[in-house]
């Protein structure tokens, strides 16, 4: 398998600093409390054993590890139709959607240059197909959805955030609100010769249930593009040392699983994929630093004097594979 190793990124450009950081934190651990009625106890999402260890409790709720394929997952989660609110249902929704910081902003025509551009280029790498047929599902505001159109692709995306999609249409987003199920995949999906699932899965208790389905319904050399977040890093274990101060990654109830590479090889083995190339990154270094200076209640240090060299310090983590993301193109078994 190919790997690929760092991405750079303008941190000071998305301005998630140390303000943000605090105020995100304040307000997903009030979300968290908010969903923390009435939940529901869960098998391992990806293998289905019930035989796991006690990670940590980040808010009030607990995170554990699965001793049979190694995925680290929620105890317990809300409700399907309260955790799914979340990303769908605006009026009834009780707590901040993810989506929010993407359609409160200005930030749009960044994250296409800046994130999703290379994205796209690293799978256009892998893609003997030219100018592919490229469905994106739980597009978001469609950010992906346009670099790959820029790209020469043929794209269109997938969500049921009506928000979201409403921003993305309104910056030429080529995307639509539809949940994607098993009575609709094929029609929808099934002449795609790319499907990309970008930080998806973590979210969906069903994920292995989900991509198998995915993988039945689209043609037989279709190639899926996968982005999951990664327990193994640097970023879990500041998250686990700071429970108090998470605004990202280790994040309950957003994100129900966390990734290592056993639990996602099984992942994919499970659902009939093989990975062919895959890219580590991630924001470690803005993890750690961030969590650190939160804790500087004296403001004794300038974390905007660490900002340049962010890139440098996070290209190590990577090659050690010990960064908070991946992304993997994989094609059929």
């Amino acid at each position: 398998m190919i790997e690929k190793f760092s991405k750079e990124f303008d941190y000071s450009a998305i301005k998630r600093d140390v303000g943000w950081r605090r105020q995100t934190a304040g307000e997903r651990g009030q979300d968290a409390r908010k969903l923390a009625e009435n939940m529901t106890v869960i098998s391992c999402p990806v293998c289905e054993s019930n035989d796991a260890n006690d990670l940590q409790q980040i808010y009030n709720m607990r995170y554990q590890r699965c001793n049979t394929c190694d995925l680290v997952y929620l105890a317990e989660i809300p409700n399907y139709q309260k955790l799914k609110s979340i990303y769908s249902d605006v009026e009834e929704a009780l707590v901040k959607a993810p989506g929010d910081d993407l359609y409160n902003t200005d930030d749009f025509e960044k994250r296409v240059m800046m994130i999703c551009q290379p994205k796209v280029e690293f799978v256009l790498d892998y893609t003997s197909v030219a100018n592919p047929s490229w469905t994106d599902i739980g597009c978001g505001v469609g950010d992906l959805v346009v670099a790959a159109n820029r790209a020469g692709c043929n794209a269109v995306g997938y969500d049921i955030d009506e928000r979201e999609i409403s921003h993305g249409i309104r910056h030429g987003a080529n995307i639509e609100r539809c949940d994607i199920t098993a009575l609709n995949a094929s029609d929808l999906l099934g002449e795609s010769d790319v499907i990309s699932l970008i930080s998806v899965l973590e979210h969906i208790p069903d994920c292995a249930a989900l991509l198998k389905m995915l993988v039945d319904k689209t043609k037989v050399d279709a190639q899926f593009v996968i982005e999951v977040p990664r327990f193994n890093s640097l970023s879990s274990l500041v998250n686990i040392n700071f429970p108090d101060l998470v605004s990202r990654h280790m994040l309950p109830p957003n994100h129900v699983m966390l990734f290592t590479d056993k639990s996602f090889e099984y992942l994919l083995d499970s659902a009939g994929l093989k990975a062919e190339a895959t890219w580590f990154y991630g924001s470690d270094t803005n993890e750690l630093l961030g969590n650190l200076f939160l804790a500087d209640v004296g403001h004794n240090f300038e974390f905007e004097n660490l900002v340049p060299f962010l890139n440098e310090f996070q290209s190590v983590i990577d090659r050690a594979k010990f960064c908070d993301e991946m992304l993997v193109v994989c094609k059929k078994k």
